[in-house]
């Protein structure tokens, strides 16, 4: 596992030398924070970077996502400063698992105050609208089938437990499913998320099985009754962009010369 970890930190080395740009941030994202990965599971490395302060002065800026790398054993991209700020005012999942993922490989001095911008920002229903809409995605393409991957049960399970989590606690969801569970998931589904558990520890990332009934019958519940809830809520204005502005100006122009 030390020697995974510095290839990537080695691979985000090169990232950065490569593109002229500097790590906010670097986390694992995907099962492997969640706390339930296959045997074969990649390594789903995510980062927030930035430009030195001329970048961002051109013509013609330079593009706000890096594609790294991606072959079976490493994953890794990044967004850049700007539109993950542009991103966490639309309440945008992904920013808010990546900045609280329990994996950091890489940090720096600005992460902490990048973590409570955005959850300043956030708004709850928006933040549980998205999280709801990945689970229904994952539904209706692989849970009405009748061959399920086992993956695809936890897709549908922990977006819904964090959609409960933000609507009650008004604050991001812990990414560790461990969490959700323990604070979320009704007694009755205990045992089968156990089973779902185990038999995808033991096998490979796209094994399948049959439909499991009771899980697909608590996904479709709670996707209805949270669906329910959130078509109720009022409508939210746009947050203040102002504090995300001066955050990103005093982070690209600590180091001005490109």
């Amino acid at each position: 596992m030390n020697d995974t970890i510095s290839q990537i930190r080695q691979r985000l080395a090169d990232m950065q030398q490569a593109h002229d740009c500097r790590l906010l941030f670097a986390a694992e994202s995907g099962s492997r924070s969640w706390g339930y990965a296959s045997l074969n599971s990649d390594y789903d490395v995510r980062c927030v970077y930035y430009h030195p302060q001329a970048c961002y002065l051109r013509v013609y800026p330079p593009r706000d996502t890096i594609e790294w790398e991606l072959n079976e054993v490493f994953d890794i991209n990044g967004w850049d400063l700007r539109k993950a700020l542009h991103l966490a005012l639309k309440s945008n999942v992904s920013i808010h698992e990546w900045a609280h993922s329990p994996i950091m490989y890489e940090t720096s001095p600005h992460v902490d105050e990048f973590r409570a911008l955005i959850e300043r920002v956030m708004q709850p229903e928006r933040l549980a609208y998205r999280y709801v809409g990945m689970a229904v995605s994952t539904f209706k393409r692989y849970l009405e089938a009748p061959q399920v991957p086992y993956k695809e049960y936890f897709y549908c399970i922990r977006p819904l437990l964090a959609a409960r989590w933000v609507l009650r606690e008004r604050r991001p969801a812990p990414v560790p499913f461990a969490e959700l569970r323990e604070a979320l998931l009704p007694a009755d589904m205990q045992d089968e998320v156990d089973t779902l558990l185990q038999l995808r520890a033991s096998s490979t990332e796209k094994a399948v099985g049959p439909v499991r009934p009771v899980a697909a019958a608590f996904i479709q519940r709670e996707l209805e009754s949270l669906r329910a809830t959130l078509d109720a809520a009022p409508a939210l204005p746009f947050p203040d962009p102002a504090p995300l502005d001066d955050f990103f100006r005093r982070v690209v122009t600590e180091n001005p010369k490109s």
